[in-house]
Parts: C-alpha cells; sequence; structure tokens
C-alpha cells in the first residue's frame, strides 16, 4: 500500500479515538484505495461492504462504485433477477460470490483485476454474427440506474427503497449487535422491509407490525398509554420496548415510519441485550442512511378522512470524494377528521443524517429528529355493555370536547445522536451509539370514571398535565471473531447506559364543567371548561447500568453453534405524588397520605443460553433459555408501594429455513414465558397494580420472500395461551349495573386468560408484478384474522373475532416527456375493503377502541 493510505490509516485510528471520548475532530479526504494498488491487492484486498437487497443491477453498480472495478454484463441476464445484498468484510470475489448466489449467474475477472464479466454459468456463451464464440456485453458505470421499476426486484437504486420481500437470513440482524447470522441465532427475529412498508403504504408504526408480523397485538395498556404513547402486544405481554437502531425511545406518540430502512422483531426476553424490559419482545427501528448516489423522492398521499400526507426523502453526497453524505427525510401529515367524531391530527416531521466515511474502517452517523404533533384523540373508547362492547356507532366521541377539541394534546420532540463503527483489525470492529431525546407534553383528557349501564349515564374524571421528559441513551460494543482449535468464536462484550427523568404537573379529578354523559345520547359543548389548577405533581427517574458478554462458538464443519451470554444489570426506579402546592413528592413517602417518593433498586443478573443445529446450510434447529429483569412503567395507586421488578424466563425452540434460492424464508418457533408482577390497569384511573404470576406459552410461523419473478408473500400465524397462573387484582366490577364506582375490591383471577390476547390468529400477505406488456403494474391483497379475546384480565367480557381484508393496486409510470424524473408511482390502498366491523383493543372495562373501517389511501411518488 502507498503511503497515503498510510497515512489516512493513522488519521482513521486518531478519529476513532477523539470518537471514544466522546469529541469528534478533524476531516480529510478519503484515501484513493485503488489509485496505486496491483491487480493481485485488488482482487485480494478485504473491503466491509453495506449494499442494501435490490436487483441485481443495481448491487453491480453499487459494487463498481465501491471497488473501482468495472464490471460488463449482457442487460437481460439481470432482468427480474433479485439480491438479498451484502453486509459485512469481503473480497471482491467473496462479494460477486454473495450477490450472484442463486441466480444462475457467474464472473470472469480480467487478467488485470479491474474489469469483470458477469455470464451465465451453466451456459455463458453466445454466437456471433461471424460464427464464432462471444458475450455480448454492457458496461455498467459507476452511478447508473439502468432499471426500469417494475417488479419487488427492479430499481432498487432508487434510494434503497426496493428491497424486495426476502431477509437474508445470512446477514445478523441490527437488533443482536453481533455477527451472527439470522439464520444461526437462536431466536425468532422478523423484519419488515421498506418495500413492504411502501406496499401497504404504512403511515405508522402500528401499521406496519401489528397484523402481519405473527404475535405482535395493539397492547391493553393503561388508557393515556394506549393513546398517548406507541407500544405492542408481543406473545401476549404488552411492552413498551421500542428501540431506535439499538438505543432505547421513551413514549413517543406517532412514530415515523418516513426515515425508516426497515423494522425489526425480535421476540422473546431480550434483557441480555438491552437492560429491564418485559419479556414479550423488542421492536427496533433501522433508520435510512445517507448514499452515496443522489437520490430524490417526493410523495403525495390522500385518503378517508380528510387525510393528507407529503412526503420528501433526499440523499447523497456532500463532497465530491463522497467523504461527507447526507439524507432528510420530511413529513406533514394533516388529518381532519378520523372516523370517530372530534377525532383529529397534525404531524410534522424533519430527520437529516449526515455521515463521515473517510476510510473504508471508519463510519459515523449523526442523528436529528423534530417532531411536532397537535392531535385530538379518543382516550376512553366504549365501556363494556353486558358481555360486549357498548352498542354504539363507532363516530361516537365518548370525551368531553369543550376540553379536548379547544385545548388539543401536543407532542413536541427532538432528537440528537450519533453512531460510529471503527474496524479495528480484519473481523474485529468497535461501535458506539449515543442519542438525547427531549419530549414535551401538553395532555388533556376527560377520562370515563364510572359508567351505568342501566341508565347510560358516564361521569369523568378530568386530566390536564404539562409533562416534561429527558433521556439519555448509550452503549459501546466491541465484537469480533478468532478460532481456538477446532472451535470458532463469535463475540460480544458490551456496556450500556439508561436515564431518565419526567417530570407531570396535573389537575387530576373530577370534571366540574361537565360532571356526565348520557353515552347513548350525548350532548356535545364546545365551550365552558374552566381550566383547573395543578393539583397534582408527579416526578418519575430510571437509570441503570448494565454489562454483557456472549460468545457464539461454531464447530463441527460449522454445523453446531453453541451461544453463551450473561448480562448484569444495576438499576434504579422512583417515582412520587403529591400536592402540586408544596412539591412534597419529592419529599419521602408517606403511606398515609399516599404523598412523596418510592425509590427502588435491583441488581440482577440474566443468563442467555441457545444451541443452534444447522444440517445442511438453508436449515436451522435452535433452543433457547433467557431470563429477563423487567421495569415498572405505570403509576401505582397512591398509598401503594412500587411495584416489585417483573422477572421474566423463557424456554424456546424452532426452526428457520431458506427455500427457492434463498428467495423464500420460514420461521417456526415455539415458547414458553413465565412472568412475575406484570401491571394491570385500574379502570377510570392512569394507576396499575400488579397480578402474581402469568404464563405465556405457544407457537408462531412466518413466511416471507419471494416465490418467483412475480409473485411475493407474507404469511403469518400464532397460537398463544396467556394466562394468569395466581394473583389478585382491585376489581372493576362493583355490581348492580355499575362499572368501576369502587375501584378497591379485591378480585381472584387465578386461571384467567390475559386480556387482548388472542388465542389463534393469522395473517397473508400476496403480491403480483406483472411483466411482459404490463410490466409496471403490481397487485396485491392480504386478509388478517384475530380470535376471540378478553377484554379485562377478569374476563368480565369479551372482544368477538374479525377478519379484515385490504388491497392494492399501483403502476410504475414511463414519463418519457419528463426523462428527469427516474421513476413516478400512482397507488391506491383500501383497507378493511369489507368495512367490517371490528375492537382491536380494551384495556378496561371503560375503554374498548374499535377498528378503523373501509379507508381509501391515494398516493403519487415521483423519484429523481
Amino acid at each position: 500500500m502507498d503511503d497515503k493510505i498510510s497515512k489516512s490509516e493513522g488519521k482513521a485510528m486518531g478519529v476513532a479515538a477523539a470518537a471514544m471520548l466522546g469529541v469528534f475532530v478533524g476531516s480529510g479526504a478519503p484515501a484513493q484505495a485503488h489509485a496505486s494498488m496491483s491487480d493481485t491487492e485488488i482482487t485480494a484486498a478485504a473491503k466491509t461492504y453495506e449494499i442494501p437487497g435490490s436487483s441485481i443491477a443495481t448491487a453491480l453498480n453499487h459494487l463498481a462504485d465501491l471497488t473501482g472495478v468495472r464490471m460488463i454484463y449482457r442487460a437481460k441476464l439481470t432482468q427480474n433477477l433479485a439480491t438479498p445484498g451484502l453486509k459485512g468484510r469481503y473480497t471482491l470475489t467473496g462479494a460477486l460470490d454473495r450477490l450472484l448466489a442463486g441466480t444462475n449467474l457467474t464472473y470472469q475477472l480480467a487478467n488485470d483485476g479491474r474489469t469483470v464479466s458477469i455470464v451465465l454459468a451453466q451456459n455463458d456463451t453466445t454466437q456471433t454474427d461471424e460464427g464464432g464464440i462471444g458475450l455480448p456485453t454492457v458496461e455498467v458505470e459507476a452511478n447508473k440506474e439502468t432499471d426500469a421499476p417494475g417488479s419487488s426486484q427492479a430499481g432498487a437504486g432508487l434510494g434503497g427503497r426496493f428491497t424486495g420481500y426476502t431477509v437474508d437470513l445470512s446477514t445478523p440482524a441490527v437488533v443482536t449487535k453481533d455477527n451472527v447470522p439470522i439464520l444461526q441465532t437462536p431466536a425468532n427475529i422478523q423484519v419488515v422491509p421498506r418495500e413492504v412498508m411502501d406496499d401497504q403504504q404504512d403511515i405508522s408504526l402500528r401499521d406496519a407490525i401489528v397484523g402481519y408480523v405473527s404475535s405482535v397485538q395493539t397492547p391493553s395498556t393503561t388508557p393515556d398509554s394506549n393513546n398517548f404513547y406507541d407500544g405492542f402486544n408481543i406473545r401476549g405481554i404488552d411492552n413498551v420496548n421500542i428501540y431506535r437502531d439499538d438505543l432505547r425511545v421513551w413514549e413517543i406518540t406517532g412514530i415515523e415510519t418516513a426515515n425508516l430502512q426497515s423494522v425489526e422483531v425480535l421476540k422473546g426476553p431480550a434483557a441480555f441485550l438491552f437492560g429491564r424490559m418485559e419479556p414479550g419482545g423488542v421492536v427496533n427501528l433501522v433508520v435510512k442512511r445517507p448514499l452515496d448516489v443522489p437520490y430524490y423522492s417526493v410523495q403525495e398521499q390522500t385518503g378517508s378522512w380528510g387525510l393528507t400526507r407529503t412526503t420528501v426523502d433526499a440523499t447523497g453526497p456532500l463532497t465530491n470524494d463522497k467523504t461527507w453524505l447526507y439524507r432528510i427525510n420530511l413529513d406533514y401529515t394533516h388529518n381532519d377528521n378520523a372516523f370517530t367524531d372530534f377525532v383529529t391530527n397534525q404531524n410534522a416531521f424533519i430527520g437529516p443524517t449526515i455521515t463521515y466515511h473517510p476510510i473504508e474502517q471508519f463510519r459515523l452517523n449523526i442523528d436529528a429528529e423534530y417532531q411536532n404533533t397537535i392531535f385530538v384523540d379518543n382516550a376512553n373508547g366504549f365501556p363494556a355493555f353486558g358481555t360486549g362492547p357498548a352498542p354504539l356507532p363507532i363516530t361516537r366521541y365518548i370525551e368531553q370536547p369543550e376540553v379536548t377539541v379547544n385545548y388539543p394534546n401536543r407532542q413536541e420532540r427532538e432528537l440528537a445522536g450519533y453512531d460510529w463503527t471503527f474496524d479495528l483489525f480484519p473481523d474485529w470492529s468497535l461501535t458506539n451509539r449515543f442519542a438525547y431525546n427531549n419530549n414535551d407534553y401538553r395532555q388533556r383528557e376527560t377520562l370515563t370514571n364510572t359508567f351505568d349501564q342501566t341508565t347510560g349515564i358516564a361521569t369523568f374524571n378530568l386530566w390536564d398535565a404539562y409533562v416534561d421528559a429527558q433521556t439519555i441513551a448509550s452503549n459501546l460494543d466491541l465484537k469480533g471473531k478468532f478460532e481456538t482449535g477446532p472451535f470458532k468464536h463469535d463475540v460480544l462484550i458490551g456496556t450500556d447506559y439508561w436515564y431518565l427523568d419526567k417530570n407531570i404537573e396535573a389537575y387530576s379529578g373530577p370534571n366540574p364543567t361537565v360532571p356526565q354523559m348520557n353515552i347513548f345520547a350525548p350532548v356535545y359543548s364546545l365551550s365552558g371548561y374552566v381550566a383547573q389548577p395543578n393539583n397534582s405533581f408527579y416526578p418519575w427517574r430510571e437509570n441503570w447500568k448494565g454489562v454483557y458478554g456472549q460468545d457464539m462458538i461454531s464447530f463441527a464443519d460449522d454445523r453446531l453453534h453453541l451461544l453463551l451470554g450473561g448480562r448484569y444489570d444495576w438499576a434504579e426506579f422512583g417515582e412520587g405524588s403529591g400536592e402540586f402546592s408544596n412539591f412534597d413528592a419529592l419529599l419521602p413517602y408517606n403511606s398515609n397520605t399516599g404523598f412523596g417518593f418510592q425509590n427502588s433498586a435491583a441488581r440482577a443478573f440474566s443468563p442467555r443460553l441457545g444451541a443452534v443445529v444447522q444440517p445442511v446450510p438453508w436449515l436451522s434447529f435452535y433452543g433457547d433459555f433467557t431470563r429477563s429483569l423487567g421495569v415498572t412503567n405505570v403509576l401505582t395507586v397512591p398509598g401503594q408501594p412500587l411495584l416489585p421488578p417483573q422477572v421474566g424466563t423463557q424456554y424456546e425452540g424452532g426452526a428457520k429455513a431458506e427455500f427457492f434460492d434463498k428467495r423464500l424464508t420460514a420461521t417456526l418457533a415455539f415458547y414458553d414465558i413465565t412472568m412475575t408482577n406484570v401491571p394491570q390497569a385500574v379502570a377510570g384511573t392512569t394507576y396499575s397494580t400488579a397480578v402474581g404470576l402469568i404464563e405465556s406459552k405457544g407457537a408462531e410461523f412466518d413466511i416471507s420472500g419471494r416465490i418467483n419473478t412475480n409473485w411475493s408473500l407474507i404469511t403469518s400465524y400464532a397460537f398463544d395461551d396467556a394466562r394468569i397462573l395466581s394473583g389478585t387484582a382491585i376489581g372493576d366490577n362493583c355490581g348492580g349495573g355499575v362499572l368501576c364506582a369502587n375501584y378497591g375490591t379485591t378480585v381472584d383471577e387465578s386461571g384467567n386468560r390475559l386480556q387482548d390476547v388472542p388465542l389463534h390468529s393469522g395473517s397473508i400477505w400476496v403480491k403480483y408484478d406483472a411483466s411482459g406488456d404490463f410490466q409496471g403494474l403490481s397487485l396485491g391483497g392480504g386478509v388478517v384474522a384475530v380470535g376471540r379475546r378478553q377484554g379485562d384480565n377478569q374476563n368480565d367480557f369479551q372482544l368477538s373475532p374479525y377478519a379484515r381484508v385490504d388491497a392494492m393496486i399501483l403502476y410504475h409510470l414511463q414519463p418519457s416527456l419528463l426523462p428527469w424524473i427516474k421513476n413516478l408511482t400512482a397507488q391506491l390502498n383500501i383497507k378493511n375493503l369489507f368495512n367490517t366491523a371490528y375492537y382491536q383493543s380494551s384495556s378496561t372495562n371503560l375503554n374498548i377502541f374499535p377498528g378503523a373501517p373501509r379507508t381509501f389511501l391515494v398516493s403519487l411518488r415521483a423519484e429523481f
């Protein structure tokens, strides 16, 4: 290597050292890696690649751009062929082997090492006009995007948007932090690619994963959490385990999909990787990263209930040498009225990212996000009536609009963070991540306190609050590979830190303005609300530190894999309540008054043991044991002690497979989770209590990918038997036709099924990409089926089973009159095609939430 490379490598080590201290200094031109390299060095040198799943042509473009090697091939050879992409360190020949796997194509490397010809593996010659043998070729220049979109495999160079439905199981998931391929990871990991989100026009995170990912449902948390903050029920357990590129995000309303490249769902306890959390699973948001080729996209969406949405995606190099790259995503969404009366939403979002990539060994991403949301929601839903929801039209609004409409909820959120990775040596790297979040809320709700079934009269509590929360999240991971005799080791060693400071200043109590309403014949007012003085102060503090280590040991010709891991946590949690006038919520806790600050600390070791048998490269069988230390993310009833930490244990086993040259992947999993101290909402309040011991056991089956050139598929099935094994809770059925008039009644819930968890659920989504004369046309459709669910943990009422049908049609236009537009896409989605009436979830017997009726969404996207 020449002197320029040596200097660049020296500078990279300096940059990485400074970054470890949180100080980033200097910038410089990247090394001209190929200017003085010999032909042998070009072929043999290993580089770190990150090429997304795409068409073969686009992936070869990207590889040519990264290596400086010229690619030559016949255009027809790559038509309608795709590759799952490339991530990791490879030589040039290793990268070509991976990209062309399963395509019936191979390559011929010229003697100078600077030209590659792509040919058919079995019949790589064609007859020339002169009777000789030759290879008709087309030269592919770097940054040139020649494929016209028309299938899920074509045009992937357009911002990495056409990822296909196939998830490459031979690459690691971001959520696992390690170098272990998904096929060899002893856990069920499902990935929703960008193309799936685009095809289904998933605006919210809930749209993206609820329904088409097995065992993921809408949560049954407290009324405000169910609406204010995004969360999920995974494997029968409510959770707030949402992470952004492996760092925890806290209580966000309306998480954006505009800047997401994919969404990962890791099933089961993940405390080993992330610390205190519920054992159902983790949702990890993988953010779009800047590209070194210019790309611009503008999409306009409009739909039912006055919805309009404008999104912009722009990326490319900031400097000619591509040392600095940028990407920015914008979104503005406005809903004049949802299907429920009075409900509206306005959301503005901007997410810029800058990448600094001076040499192959070092890459830094600097992120920022700003989100401003103004919304009127329906925090109450419907009350129970008999053994089901009250018979009301789904448009019925059961709140008091003189409060909620005149004084809507507001969320203002800022994020600043970074992540960097430095390749210390071949197969060894160090990664540091950091994120600061600031969330400010103005919350106003009139929460149902009691409901009399005989008269239809509901009474309300007023919640008028200022909420501000700041969080800091960071981790440092060292991962690498080495061998000891016949054993190959893939190790991960890390440490992380989390801090939360949250304060709530609120009026919490009866609403003196409009104390009651007949929900069957409501009379609404848009005036008359008199703001009440704050009477409560709720401070909330969390922090924890953790260290963890993992070793994946592979042997027997890479057919057996043994995973050994463990984590130790130091965690603290505290909350307080008190009268606002003297801030006695910060004083020591007084059990007689329920005022004061309570603090608890926990220390715990969380082990992880797993084994994988891989008899053939495309099939693996796995088993796993994990234990987790949970966290209490709820307000306890005043006068009650803090809930003890949740402890979860899981046994899991299953199988994973790749079919049709790795185009289609399948996962089968069986699990058994037990968990103590599960929080349960107290009807009519924002408080929670705990039940004793629960068990959730079941099976999951997921298939996704591409069957052939034209057909893509996503299907899932889940069986989940989630029950309370033993425990009592504060009751919500006080008799006399009045629900929740006294939440102090103790009820034995042993043997009951957990609320909102269907015994059976499943889905299927099929997409057809036309070819020939109809190329550019795509049709899609799917069904989401959910079985009968209990409405609360007392099993007093039920939510009926339902099946919802969705449909999609899109067409990639060829704008010949506007050659500067690379792609123009018109699309129509219909969700709930047959207008099925259903209820998506219930948090208490006063809060049952209907699902949306038939909804249309039309979009037009231009890409440049």
